[in-house]
């Protein structure tokens, strides 16, 4: 064997598992760590499905399937993935829940205002969606929450708002214990296998493995509907959300299909 063809043979020795390792490290940053996780736990999984069952969701109405969605206020990609993804959901009858929560403080850091607490309360209490679709269209400079009782000055809408923040919290340990990194917005759903599957959608290269698995389909109208008038507002009030709630679905909550 002359020289050079020693050379090449050593050169393909370095070059080859090289190659093949930066392959799968594309695959993986491209594919692999942005699929869905399976809870396959038997102690965790009826945990999560319990707190899923208990937890007051808003939605446009029931369907065969769900997807759950957790979020907060200032979540620019959750506020993105609702606008963008949940019409092809539900032009495929998959009945979006939303679950929105207020970013606990932190460090001494209030990272939620008095309108977004006082609204959220509004929310898990009547389940209302016309009054959800209000406050997503709004920005934080037009909300001002008139017309809704003050959450702060309130023990029992303050603990509303609390449970809001214990759901995520117990969710979140349940779901890092089953190598979840959890980030938002959060999406749980049952595969066509029944079994629980979670992605954190953080990234907009996530989203098509929710779209896959549903069977959702594209969509050109919008999930909120047509715009609704500013001068709605004060119709959806304490009083009058709790006599519109019907839209919502009942107190008890179903489980996730």
């Amino acid at each position: 064997m002359n020289r050079k063809v020693l050379l090449w043979l050593m050169a393909l020795v370095v070059l080859i598992p090289a190659i093949i390792g930066t392959g799968y490290w594309i695959y993986w940053d491209q594919f692999i760590r942005y699929a869905p996780v399976t809870i396959t736990s038997t102690e965790d999984l009826p945990r999560i499905q319990k707190l899923l069952n208990q937890v007051d969701y808003l939605t446009p109405g029931p369907q065969e399937k769900s997807l759950y969605l957790v979020t907060y206020r200032s979540c620019k990609t959750c506020n993105d993935y609702e606008d963008k993804e949940l019409p092809k959901f539900q032009a495929s009858n998959i009945e979006p829940r939303i679950v929105v929560f207020a970013l606990p403080d932190q460090a001494g850091n209030i990272r939620s205002t008095p309108e977004e607490r006082s609204t959220i309360a509004e929310l898990w209490l009547t389940r209302n969606w016309n009054f959800y679709k209000v406050w997503h269209m709004s920005t934080d400079e037009t909300w001002t929450a008139e017309g809704l009782p003050i959450a702060d000055d309130s023990l029992a809408r303050s603990a509303v708002v609390g449970a809001g923040r214990s759901f995520n919290d117990q969710l979140n340990e349940l779901l890092r214990r089953n190598k979840v990194a959890v980030s938002y917005p959060l999406l749980i759903w049952r595969d066509q296998n029944n079994q629980l599957r979670v992605c954190a959608c953080s990234n907009e290269k996530a989203w098509h493995f929710v779209r896959e698995e549903l069977g959702a389909k594209e969509a050109p109208q919008e999930i909120f509907g047509v715009e609704v008038p500013n001068d709605l507002l004060p119709k959806f009030g304490s009083e009058g959300a709790t006599s519109s709630s019907a839209e919502g679905p009942p107190t008890q909550a179903p489980e996730a299909k």
